[in-house]
């Protein structure tokens, strides 16, 4: 009988959670279910992923166990600020959640410093025992696993690697053909969109495969230095790929084979370059640096098209440059990596800067909300006489608050039934079977068993809440150890805490604002036109050496909610309830962030070219244009704060066609002058991406109030029950 990949890794996790507990009874160690917990919670698909979960496990532990003997040692008799500063330090751990690849040592180093806190009570040496003990089986539950996941079925992450990697190539490959089709006819919005869904979700997937190869596969971890340096091209060439297709949108009424003779060669050559990328992986190395691919302008057509063409064309050009040379640097990376270093590094992109440090709102947010919830436990321990659990409230309370603060989206009631369902299952095994038991190759075969059970049945990885709780209350509830003692009063206690713990977490949760998905879209809409309208405020004024350090910091807190606001709406809209909306309306919802996308991509580019410096000719030609249509759309971004379907599409394109008009006059005037206003062609070049910057934003604004016409945002400020 052929065992299936389900089926062989619940028998590992079985055998590992046996084996740790076997080990721990053994050494008569104390709550042994802490070395069940790390077996359970890092058993994932592949051998790396498993031990880069055990090692941020471990890690996080290590942390906590500082942090918690630094609490105890400063605030010994002093409950209150012992509270105080172990709620801020977990606020902390859950702003640093917000980081995908460190998240999960944050997680465990805030819930457990909480236990280690609360469980030691005021006696400074049980505090040690607790740390040590918890020390101790973490690293038993890493081993165990670690040692049965290498001798047992071992799955090494280098062939899924392999394929993350081909499969981030073909789509980025597939955006750029999309965004190819989309210019000649042959692809529409809705393909676009989910093409770039599919690059995005192959970028993530390469990220976590890579971070578990360089664990498990010798290779990998041997040119972790290449495949960092790829990691971040390729990064950067999905970012540009996406600005290129809202370039491409840009130039839809530009005649573009008449200003660009050979744009279908060029195009065809950068899409055989993605196609020897994919080759280098099956060994077809390059011998050659490769060429760089030129874009070249008929400069005597150019002369016959207007401003604004002319600066979309120039705007697309930039790009193009950029995912030109990004390719570039990817072939030399993984000729590097496949066999090939005497290949020259390519051209380094310059937007891959560190960016400045800002704060998250969102995830301060969630910080605040965690705090509140070990508040809400350690207030309800204090007052409440006879509290169910007792101290164990607040114990439970911090590792159920980080997960639900920190996935914002998941409802209280889906973390809620897995965790009854769970504990009302254990409860039966432990009432009506554990007694009967009385030796431990009955007991190892019963949790053996039971674990299997969990895993097998809930090994989709939808269901992985379910598998986490569904062991997790299992190992809670049973209480195993040397001196086994059974009361009913366990079960009773633990079934009647959870209603504790998630009606502190249910209120928590509609604080300070509800968690509904459709007002939650509606804040972020606000917060995002109350952005957009702030940045351009700002524009012209430039690094002024004379703003305030408060300004700069507001100028750069705007900028990243402008950047970051859009890729959240993304996530949000998908939850939105069809039922109470129209059914027309995910698609639509679909094409709002898409919209939002472009608009960001032009605001960006505003504020990075408003900067530079223009021949006064210029300037004064546009300034009261440019001035008079800055007002106008801070005026349309303030009534979308409110009223996000406050724009008449069809008067906004009529404006916005007046107004192009006549700065494509002024323009095309102050060109005609015998000196061309002394503009050099750097400048020349930086001004027309400026001025296609000005009619993107205006163009991503009407692309945004068509679609947003078309929903009843009036509905969604109805007050329902779910």
């Amino acid at each position: 009988m052929t065992l299936s990949r389900t089926a062989k890794e619940s028998i590992k996790t079985a055998i590992a959670l046996v084996i740790a507990y076997a080990i721990a009874l053994a050494m008569d160690w104390d709550k042994p279910y802490w070395a069940g917990f790390t077996v359970a919670f890092t058993s994932l698909s592949t051998y790396g992923q498993s031990l880069n979960k055990a090692a941020m496990r471990m890690a996080g532990t290590g942390l906590a166990i500082v942090v918690a003997f630094i609490l105890i040692a400063l605030f010994p008799q002093e409950r209150w600020l012992f509270i105080v500063f172990l709620s801020a330090w977990l606020g902390f751990c859950t702003y640093m959640m917000g980081n995908p690849e460190r998240g999960y040592f944050w997680n465990v180093a805030g819930f457990v410093c909480v236990v280690i806190c609360i469980s030691a009570g005021p006696d400074a040496a049980n505090a040690f025992d607790i740390a040590v003990l918890r020390a101790q089986e973490t690293g038993l539950g890493v081993l165990v696993y670690s040692v049965v996941a290498s001798l047992l079925w071992p799955v090494r992450s280098g062939p899924g690697f392999d394929a993350a990697v081909r499969q981030l190539l073909a789509a980025q490959l597939g955006l750029f053909e999309g965004c190819r089709g989309l210019r000649r006819g042959e692809a529409d919005a809705a393909q676009i969109r989910e093409l770039t869904a599919q690059l995005r979700q192959a970028q993530a997937h390469f990220i976590q495969m890579l971070d578990a190869a360089e664990a498990d596969t010798f290779e990998v971890w041997e040119q972790a230095s290449q495949w960092r340096a790829f990691r971040q091209h390729a990064t950067a060439l999905t970012t540009s790929l996406e600005h290129w297709r809202d370039s491409v949108l840009g130039l839809q009424d530009v005649d573009i084979h008449r200003l660009c003779p050979g744009i279908n060669e060029v195009g065809a050559a950068l899409a055989q370059r993605f196609r020897d990328i994919q080759g280098i992986l099956d060994g077809r190395l390059p011998t050659t640096e490769p060429e760089q691919i030129e874009l070249i302008l008929d400069q005597a057509a150019a002369r016959e098209v207007g401003a604004f063409q002319l600066a979309e064309l120039a705007a697309a050009g930039a790009r193009w440059r950029e995912f030109e040379t990004l390719t570039r640097a990817i072939v030399t990376d993984l000729a590097a990596i496949k066999g090939a270093p005497e290949l020259a590094r390519g051209e380094v992109f310059a937007g891959m800067q560190a960016a400045p440090f800002v704060i998250d709102q969102d995830r301060l947010v969630s910080a605040g909300r965690a705090m509140m919830i070990l508040w809400g436990a350690y207030l309800a321990w204090i007052y409440v006489p006879d509290l169910p659990g007792g101290v164990t409230v607040v114990s439970m309370a911090a590792p159920f608050g980080m997960i639900m603060v920190g996935t914002p989206q998941l409802r209280v009631a889906q973390l809620f039934w897995p965790a009854f369902i769970s504990t009302l299952w254990a409860g039966l095994i432990y009432i009506f079977i554990l007694p009967r038991l009385s030796t431990f190759f009955e007991l190892g075969l019963l949790m053996l068993v039971t674990t299997f059970a969990i895993g097998y049945f809930y090994a989709a990885p939808q269901k992985a809440l379910g598998k986490a709780f569904g062991i997790a209350m299992f190992l809670v509830v049973a209480q195993i150890s040397n001196d086994q003692v059974y009361s009913f009063m366990v079960v009773a206690n633990t079934a009647l805490m959870l209603p504790i713990v998630f009606s502190i977490l249910l209120i928590a949760a509609y604080i300070p604002y509800s968690p509904d998905p459709d007002k939650h879209v509606l804040r972020l809409l606000a917060r995002y036109f109350r952005s957009s309208e702030y940045l351009f405020a700002s524009i012209g004024t430039g690094a002024d050496p004379r703003r305030s350090r408060l300004e700069a910091a507001r100028l750069a807190w705007h900028r990243q909610e402008v950047a970051t606001l859009p890729r959240k709406l993304g996530t949000w809209v998908r939850l939105v309830n069809p039922e109470l909306l129209p059914a027309d309306q995910p698609g639509a919802l679909a094409e709002v962030v898409q919209t939002l996308e472009g608009l960001t991509y032009r605001i960006q580019e505003i504020l990075n070219e408003s900067g530079g410096e223009y021949p006064p000719a210029f300037v004064e030609s546009l300034q009261a244009d440019v001035r008079g249509w800055r007002n106008d759309m801070r005026k349309t971004f303030d009534r979308l704060i409110t009223a996000p379907g406050a724009v008449d599409p069809e008067r906004f394109r009529t404006g916005l066609d007046a107004a192009a008009d006549h700065m494509e006059s002024q323009v095309q005037a102050t060109l005609e002058r015998p000196d061309r206003a002394g503009l050099s062609d750097e400048q020349g070049a930086a001004f027309f991406r400026l001025l296609a910057a000005y009619r993107g934003v205006a163009e991503a604004m009407g692309n945004y109030a068509r679609v947003a016409a078309g929903i009843d945002w009036a509905r969604w400020r109805e007050e329902r029950f779910a």
